[in-house]
């Protein structure tokens, strides 16, 4: 049985990057491709959005658990390539390098024309300082870690697929503890700038196995409350952390940091299963268009925040306009983008079914 709360969930926080991303203009703790006068507002945001892309790896986790059901190994592999690795290859080519020329206009005053920003964009690796102009996947980091990812682990997830029960370290208070004490581990291994993809793999294995079991998603679901206040404690420690201590590393902190996650993660899948687990218009609409919105928003909301903050540059009015606006040509672009075969490639959808012939009479 389709579990529709999974498309919700994956689809909100695909939604949810655009609100994200505009703060990121607005925090005055980070840097981006363009920036306006800082805002606490921002900046609060900003910092609790830990939750989104953990959330992004596990769901895919679950979906891989699904898509192995139906398919062999081989199949899976081939889906990955089309599906990740070729609209990884084409957004560096066409849809990330707007960003870093409208990020070299904005912080360095480059004023050259657009083709003259690309071949120096392509030739020069010497700096992949991105929010200064310098060659990067930027937000499409995602997709590689995730391709990676899948083809890395996808030996055990083959192996395992058949297997309908969780493994008896992750029942009872295993789910909360063995988890944490993983990612905190896992988090103190090397990254890339910040990005550390083998605590993104962990949560991808946790929910290739939570979706194995009917009966420990039910029991999520009926743990919900208990998670929620786990994952709130969370938090408001990490909220302190921040807010008086000042950022930390270590093992004590990578150990909060996983424990509020990954309650939060529980937390979400079990109010996500018991309000969201149905069939609605915009999952209908929005799941072929989750993909393809979450590759282009960014370049677009750089490019519109550009000329936004030449107008003005600070308070609610500026955010609204730049979010409202990605929102809208977005989703402007994902109905030109699954118009045409080629498009629809580039951007990993799958091909259109073809429209049925008229019935004749007589």
């Amino acid at each position: 049985m389709r579990k529709d709360y999974i498309d919700w969930l994956r689809n909100l926080a695909i939604l949810f990057l655009i609100p994200y991303h505009t703060a990121r203009i607005f925090d005055g703790r980070n840097g981006f491709y363009v920036k306006g006068e800082p805002s606490a507002v921002a900046d609060v945001l900003v910092s609790s959005s830990y939750w989104f892309m953990p959330l992004l790896f596990l769901l895919s986790g679950v979906s891989s658990r699904y898509a192995l059901r139906r398919r062999t190994a081989g199949a899976y592999a081939r889906e990955r390539v089309a599906r990740l690795l070729v609209p990884f290859l084409f957004g560096c080519l066409l849809v990330v390098p707007p960003q870093a020329y409208y990020a070299m206009r904005f912080h360095l005053g480059y004023e050259d024309d657009y083709l003259d920003f690309l071949l120096r964009y392509f030739t020069d690796v010497s700096d992949w300082s991105e929010y200064a102009g310098g060659i990067s996947p930027a937000h499409l980091w995602f997709i590689l870690f995730l391709f990676v990812i899948s083809l890395a682990l996808l030996p055990l997830m083959t192996r395992i697929k058949d297997h309908d029960r969780l493994p008896r370290a992750l029942r009872g208070a295993g789910l909360v503890l063995v988890p944490s004490v993983a990612l905190a581990a896992l988090a103190l291994l090397p990254d890339l700038s910040g990005k550390n993809i083998f605590v993104y793999a962990a949560y991808v294995l946790l929910g290739f196995l939570i979706a194995a079991d009917d009966a420990v998603l039910d029991r999520i679901e009926r743990s919900r409350l208990t998670f929620l206040a786990l994952a709130l404690a969370g938090a408001a420690g990490i909220a302190v952390e921040l807010t008086v201590i000042g950022p930390q590393t270590g093992p004590a902190a990578a150990a909060w940091h996983a424990v509020a996650t990954w309650t939060l993660l529980l937390a979400m899948l079990g109010y996500g299963k018991r309000y969201l687990n149905r069939r609605s218009r915009f999952t209908a609409y929005f799941n072929p268009a989750a993909f393809p919105v979450y590759i282009v928003h960014q370049t677009i909301l750089v490019v519109v925040a550009y000329y936004v903050l030449g107008l003005i540059d600070h308070g609610p009015i500026p955010y609204a306009l730049i979010a409202i606006a990605t929102l809208a040509l977005s989703f402007g672009a994902y109905e030109l983008i699954r118009r045409t075969r080629v498009t629809r490639l580039m951007f990993g959808l799958k091909p259109a079914l073809p429209a049925a012939e008229p019935v004749r009479a007589g």
